[in-house]
């Protein structure tokens, strides 16, 4: 097989290993009112799974919860531990950072809330997705909620590209980011390929690298089979952030499960 023709979803790795230092200044908060309105609902502790660079975490810690994060990515790790260092010692007391996989943990304890925030889709097969689902019932208590936030694949783009503005980094550097979006439906696969830019006072280029990473495309069956399959009920469903519905050109799909009876 030529370059030209090599499959560009062979071998794809989920996450976004290396770009820790960066993620947060790209990320959309506006779910964390959300995860705020649960924890006020179901209390401590909370795992968050997939956590990253502990984006919910810290603002669940901050507003008084216990949170154990779970990451695999060393890049995210550190970003959250260098965080965790520089945070005020009452809310760096109420997290614990745990290295390991949401698609196959065991913490021994039950948590009265699991939220997997935007990265469900980093499991990138049904098999993968159906092991992490059984790992969260196996944690959650008999009374607790799992929020799970999931890009309705039927939405996303076959081919796109973006680029983000330019961000500061307090030091007189900035940091900008672009990249490429391209979906197989039949694989029901997402491939990102993402270029970080990193230039000085003067506009310099000091810094550039790139990063490749895969997505599920998760469709509505799939999901409903998941839920089914794994012993999960649906509480609630929303279409976005805001508690609109869920509906088939919804941009998110936002369901509150609880185990079944």
């Amino acid at each position: 097989m030529s370059r030209k023709d090599e499959d560009p979803y062979e071998n794809l790795t989920p996450g976004y290993e290396g770009v820790g230092e960066f993620y947060d200044l790209f990320a959309d908060s506006s779910d964390l009112s959300l995860y705020e309105r649960y924890a006020d609902l179901c209390g401590s502790p909370i795992l968050d799974l997939a956590a990253g660079t502990g984006r919910v975490t810290f603002a669940l810690a901050g507003a008084g919860y216990e949170v154990v994060a779970l990451e695999q990515s060393q890049s995210m790790l550190s970003a959250a531990k260098k965080r965790l260092d520089h945070s005020p010692q009452e809310v760096a007391d109420r997290i614990s950072l745990i290295e390991g996989t949401m698609i196959d943990f065991s913490l021994h304890r039950e948590f009265p809330l699991i939220i997997i925030p935007t990265s469900f889709a980093h499991a990138l097969t049904f098999e993968d997705q159906s092991s992490t689902m059984k790992c969260v019932h196996k944690h959650l208590t008999s009374d607790g909620l799992f929020v799970l936030d999931i890009f309705p694949g039927e939405m996303q783009y076959e081919r796109a590209s973006f680029e983000d503005k330019p961000v500061s980094l307090g030091d007189g550097r900035t940091v900008s980011r672009s990249g490429k979006i391209q979906s197989d439906p039949e694989k029901k696969l997402m491939r990102m390929d993402l270029q970080y830019t990193v230039r000085g006072p003067d506009d310099q280029i000091i810094r550039q690298f790139e990063v490749v990473s895969g997505a599920a495309l998760i469709f509505k069956q799939d999901v409903d089979r998941l839920v089914q399959e794994t012993g999960f009920e649906t509480v609630e469903e929303f279409g976005d952030f805001e508690g609109n519905p869920y509906t088939l050109e919804s941009g998110r799909r936002i369901l509150v499960l609880r185990k079944g009876e």
